[in-house]
């Protein structure tokens, strides 16, 4: 009994006597070359990127999104030959110089031994579908352009963080203190992938500068391309100078959106607000202007003071208000601006808010100008002369307009004097798919139209797309949307640029179906010449391709 507890004893002692005796050895004995090791370990706090969330098109198409890579980088104890040996002589002076550089699976197993540090990112990626709309990051990954700006703070996420140490011989020693990332929230655009690309090859195979957009009567816009346009990929690394040179510099501007940013002379697809303005305030109906081909303007002295021609050089013969919007006769609204007056046509740009800011969800909107006797004088200190308001009769003199802008005035006509408010957001979600933020269908202003006005103004509209007859009768658009389908109203828009010798800008808008409205279209090509010949056929196709793969 004795010796079993002699065997007892010494089993629970002797270990302990080991361990404490190799403790000596370590902490006495051993103390300033263990101090040593552990002092040269290296300790880093590494970020650890969020991924930033998807941006989709309202049928599920991604346009914008991350995709996540293995990067290396030099942490001071790197073995410049073993990891040459890995990645070459290229990959491994950038390393040096303190760069990162993306590597595989397999040579990121290789390099952690190398004293490399090897970490996950995210590049983003995009599908080249409206990138004016979707817009593009820094280098920081941060939103400079279109949605990826407006909706920075949704898609960015909060990146995470970890501490690494790293052993004498490069080789990654642990991780610790980890807080995982958490992801941008997810954008649901009311962009169509099928109409986007649709309308974005289209304006492309025309070869004309300029803009389409295709709006859902509540304001959504389906689509919005603007032409030329650009590689948003081409921002995600760092652009050298020659390329952003290149794309800075190009004279044709790929990255201005004509669609919000850029402002024309509306041309004829004004015109119906003069017209809401003659009905709204009870003008007699019955009146006609024979159209010779020209205006004569006299002045008070009965000598002619101006001529201003007419499009149609032949002349329209006797016209009144509605064959002058449906042949689009400027004789008529010459003298329709003097009967107005400038005051009473700024009074209505006000009321449809033609030259204010539609608020769309995107950064660099333009306001336009509708002008009058009082920015006339302030800007260029001279008095508003009749001719100033005979050419804003037309669209011209001093008129200019985005062409959201336009697009707001004809959603207000296709909606009964109300206008929504144009939107791309339709969704926010988080990872989880809980909806985060969700567009509410917004008026931006109402105009309370008599019921009157607003059904001839609609008559007149579909008038031009389908009434034919000889060239002084027939409505502008007839030619390019005759034999189509599908119920439109719409206005053609020729605007010169003031420059001699330019072919004029050319512009169709219009809605479909007219009674009760589901789409908008407007096409607006930069000096292609008559929107009844340029803009107009390209509004038909857009049309067709809606009505064919509508749901």
């Amino acid at each position: 009994m004795k010796r079993l507890k002699v065997i007892v004893y010494l089993m629970a002692t002797v270990p302990f006597l080991i361990l404490l005796a190799r403790a000596f050895v370590l902490q006495i004995l051993q103390r300033e070359s263990h101090r040593e090791y552990v002092d040269s370990l290296k300790v880093y706090v590494r970020q650890i990127e969020a991924p930033r969330g998807k941006i989709l098109t309202n049928d599920g198409s991604p346009i914008a999104w991350d995709e996540e890579v293995l990067v290396a980088r030099s942490t001071g104890l790197m073995d410049p030959n073993s990891v040459e040996e890995v990645v070459g002589p290229e990959r491994k002076l950038k390393l040096l110089l303190g760069e990162e550089i993306i590597v595989t699976e397999a040579e990121a197993i290789k390099l952690q031994k190398t004293g490399v540090l090897i970490s996950r990112k995210y590049i983003r990626k995009y599908s080249n579908l409206a990138p004016h709309v979707v817009g593009y990051i820094d280098i920081d990954r941060r939103g400079m352009a279109g949605v990826e700006k407006e909706y920075d703070s949704y898609l960015r996420g909060t990146n995470g963080y970890e501490l690494i140490s790293i052993s004498p011989s490069g080789k990654t020693f642990g991780r610790f203190l980890q807080a995982a990332p958490i992801a941008g929230n997810n954008l649901i655009l009311t962009i169509d992938s099928k109409i986007q690309d649709y309308v974005q090859k289209l304006l492309k195979e025309s070869n004309y500068t300029g803009t389409i957009i295709v709006q859902a009567s509540d304001g959504s816009i389906l689509a919005m391309a603007s032409n030329p346009d650009f590689d948003p990929n081409l921002f995600v690394n760092a652009m050298d100078r020659r390329q952003w040179n290149e794309i800075s510099n190009n004279p044709q501007s790929p990255l201005l959106n004509r669609a919000i940013s850029a402002t024309y002379p509306p041309g004829s697809v004004i015109k119906p607000l003069y017209a809401i303005a003659y009905l709204e305030e009870g003008l007699d109906l019955t009146k006609t202007v024979n159209c010779k081909g020209y205006f004569e303007f006299v002045g008070n002295s009965g000598n002619v003071l101006g001529t201003y021609r007419d499009w149609y050089v032949s002349g329209h013969g006797e016209t009144d208000l509605k064959k002058a919007l449906r042949v689009s006769c400027n004789v008529f609204f010459y003298n329709l601006a003097l009967e107005l007056g400038i005051e009473k046509m700024k009074q209505f740009a006000n009321l449809f808010m033609l030259d204010q800011l539609t608020g769309v969800d995107l950064p660099g909107e333009r306001t336009g100008l509708f002008p009058d006797p009082s920015w006339k004088s302030r800007v260029y200190n001279q008095p508003w002369y009749p001719g100033d308001t005979i050419l804003c009769g037309i669209g011209q003199s001093f008129i200019n307009l985005t062409p959201i802008e336009v697009l707001n005035f004809f959603n207000a006509i296709a909606n009964d004097g109300t206008c929504y408010q144009p939107h791309v957001l339709q969704l926010i979600t988080n990872q989880q798919g809980e909806k985060i933020v969700k567009y509410e269908k917004n008026a931006s202003y109402k105009v309370p139209l008599k019921d009157t006005t607003i059904d001839f103004l609609k008559d007149s509209l579909k008038e031009v797309v389908e009434s034919n007859g000889n060239y002084s009768e027939e409505g502008t658009a007839y030619q390019a949307f005759k034999g189509l389908n599908i119920d439109v109203a719409g206005k053609t828009g020729t605007a010169e640029t003031g420059k001699q010798g330019e072919k004029s800008h050319s512009w169709f808008v219009g809605f479909s179906p007219v009674k009760n409205p589901e789409i908008i279209v407007l096409v607006m090509l930069e000096k292609a010449g008559g929107g009844g010949e340029a803009a107009a056929p390209l509004a038909r196709k857009v049309f067709e391709f809606w009505m064919n793969n509508r749901k």
